[in-house]
């Protein structure tokens, strides 16, 4: 069998294929037991904050809001502020979408000269949010221009003790964990990937919902290459690996040995594509890895429609750029409080783009539903 080949998809595979995830995709597990536990049902029980990637300077044409809000998701926030500033949905801009069921703070920008406090004023009275600062800056906020979130997690019923769960703690933080797509990637109906795949055919969608669909189809073929890659490798670095230095660029590994012992410190990091006409390509095993994943889901799309060779690759390509996504995250600054019995509270941050539910799952097991 070839490396990165599957003789035989298996049912994991095959929904990963499908919907994008799978709850039986494989866990990098710590060295000590998973802790069990669920996350809480109320807002309050998932609270992050954005890390942003600069803050407002005090000048510019551009007002910043630091907005705190519950039971909406960031769109409606977007829309709340292009209606009481009396501007277009351009002239606002957001660096990251939050969930609509948790406590959340983010920043939000708007283009505009006018004296913001009546507008703000009215934003409060809405009810579900608070403008808790403000200020000015020379550009918009764009999606990205963050350096990731932090969170505040409430767990129920977590089994561990104490000493376990911060052994587990300082193992995920030293080891990291697989930054698989959550679940909410895909749709509410986990059906983002099936449209994806019709746009492929040539399927009519608005501009921006052929992009969300493509990028769930992209974000399927990353979780399949992640959880195969690491079935057979591990966190383990290969020859011919687009590697990531932190925070900055891409390169090549040709030194599987001292790259693995970088990586090990933590300094750089294996990428896997999401595929798209602009992105880095590596070769050897990940290049395999990387195409006979996006093989096999075109082909099981075509086996499931009955329409043999009805799905062009090349199609992503001129529809997407693609990009590269880091393999494993380190999660930072880790800490937890008991609240009582077997509740706890998690603190922890994350860089832009991974989970927060992703890693939890690999902290608590098969206990964590989301």
């Amino acid at each position: 069998m070839d490396q990165g080949r599957r003789s035989e998809i298996s049912d994991w595979e095959r929904r990963v294929i499908l919907t994008g995830y799978s709850d039986d995709m494989p866990l990098c597990t710590v060295s000590v037991a998973q802790i069990g536990g669920d996350m809480g049902t109320q807002n309050a029980d998932f609270c992050v904050s954005e890390i942003p990637a600069y803050l407002p300077s005090g000048e510019g044409d551009h007002v910043y809001l630091w907005i705190e809000k519950t039971s909406r998701n960031s769109q409606d926030i977007a829309k709340a502020i292009e209606k009481v500033f009396g501007v277009s949905e351009i002239d606002v801009g957001y660096a990251g979408k939050k969930d609509a069921h948790a406590i959340t703070r983010q920043w939000f920008s708007v283009q505009t000269r006018q004296n913001p406090e009546n507008a703000i004023h009215q934003l409060n009275e809405l009810g579900w949010m608070t403008v808790l600062k403000h200020s000015r800056h020379t550009n918009k906020l764009r999606m990205g221009h963050l350096r990731g979130n932090q969170f505040i997690v409430n767990l129920y019923g977590v089994r561990a003790g104490d000493a376990d769960i911060q052994k587990a703690l300082d193992e995920a933080q030293k080891c990291g964990f697989i930054n698989y797509f959550g679940k909410q990637r895909f749709g509410l109906d986990a059906g983002n990937v099936a449209h994806g795949i019709r746009v492929l055919t040539g399927q009519k969608e608005r501009h921006q919902m052929k992009k969300l669909y493509i990028s769930a189809l992209q974000s399927a073929i990353f979780n399949l290459s992640a959880a195969r890659r690491y079935t057979e490798k591990k966190f383990g670095v290969e020859a011919g690996d687009v590697m990531q230095k932190i925070n900055a660029g891409c390169f090549i590994c040709d030194d599987p040995k001292t790259d693995q012992l970088r990586a090990d410190n933590g300094e750089i990091a294996v990428t896997l594509g999401l595929p798209g006409k602009r992105v880095m390509q590596g070769s050897q095993y990940t290049a395999e890895l990387e195409q006979n994943a996006l093989t096999d889901v075109l082909n099981v799309w075509a086996e499931k429609d009955n329409s043999p060779g009805k799905y062009d690759a090349s199609l992503i390509n001129r529809l997407a750029d693609g990009s590269r996504r880091l393999f494993w995250v380190r999660p930072g600054n880790l800490s937890f409080t008991r609240l009582s019995g077997d509740n706890i509270s998690i603190a922890f941050e994350l860089p832009s783009g991974s989970y927060a539910t992703v890693f939890l799952r690999h902290l608590c097991g098969s206990s964590f539903t989301r």
